[in-house]
């Protein structure tokens, strides 16, 4: 049954009032309970438009870090300093997305991102790689060594490997996702080599080497473009115990 909306007096409301009283109100629709969220505009190249962050991560967008690095890697040529990449491959990130979902995977991908803003310096370029799916990432170290390249590569491996991040898995579940690891792979070159050498041999060597340490059971560093042949014998020895954990860790995790 209808029932007018008078007004004191008993006289009817105006057209307007009443067509407002028979219109719906119209709420805009929530994901649960989380309250709705303003878009932000992201920064965009200024001549081209294209984003210059990777929206998952914060990181800079591949493109732009392309652009970048290769100024980097003039620079310190132009200055005879040496410089470093950092290639880092999430172990098993696939198996992430389909037991917990995607929106989990990339929960793991901006924990990543936020270990190596942590473990770089300003100046340091860092990039998600392998495209809008990946779960790669670059760090270029300007003006640094191989062992500060390792000591930082070890810190973001570390940081991976104790990282727990929480994700919601449906709309009523969320998960604690812990364990994760990252295969990494180092590449460093000097004044003499940056003189022959461009970016792309940079991150060819690095891939290399990350290749390497995916072989080698993950979870681990391996280096490029350096000659070992010096301390091959005294490491031997120390090289068996840790192909022995591997396999021994291996083993406990089947």
């Amino acid at each position: 049954m209808n029932t007018a909306r008078g007004t004191s007096g008993g006289a009817k409301p105006p057209p307007a009032e009443r067509q407002r009283n028979l219109e719906p109100e119209i709420v805009a629709p929530r994901s649960g309970e989380r309250p709705l969220q303003a878009v932000s505009e992201k920064p965009r190249c200024d001549s081209c438009g294209q984003l210059l962050t990777d929206p998952p991560t914060g990181l800079i967008e591949r493109w732009h870090w392309d652009e970048l690095a290769a100024l980097t890697l003039s620079r310190a040529r132009s200055h005879g300093q040496s410089i470093a990449l950092i290639m880092i491959d999430l172990d098993r990130f696939k198996e992430v997305n389909d037991s917990y979902g995607h929106l989990a995977g990339d929960t793991v991908l901006r924990g990543v991102a936020d270990v190596i803003r942590d473990n770089s310096r300003e100046g340091d370029l860092a990039c998600r790689y392998g495209g809008s799916a990946g779960d790669e990432f670059l760090v270029l170290l300007p003006s640094t060594e191989l062992a500060d390249a390792l000591s930082v590569a070890e810190r973001i491996r570390a940081g991976i490997t104790g990282m727990s991040v929480t994700a919601k898995v449906t709309r009523e579940l969320s998960a604690t996702i812990v364990g994760q690891t990252a295969s990494i792979g180092v590449a460093t070159y000097c004044l003499g080599d940056l003189v022959e050498l461009d970016l792309e041999d940079l991150m060819l060597d690095a891939d290399v080497s990350l290749r390497a340490a995916k072989r080698h059971g993950r979870d681990r560093i391996c280096v490029a473009n350096v000659d070992v042949t010096a301390t091959a014998q005294p490491n031997l020895q120390a090289d068996r115990r840790m192909a022995t954990w591997g396999r021994f860790r291996r083993l406990r995790s089947v």
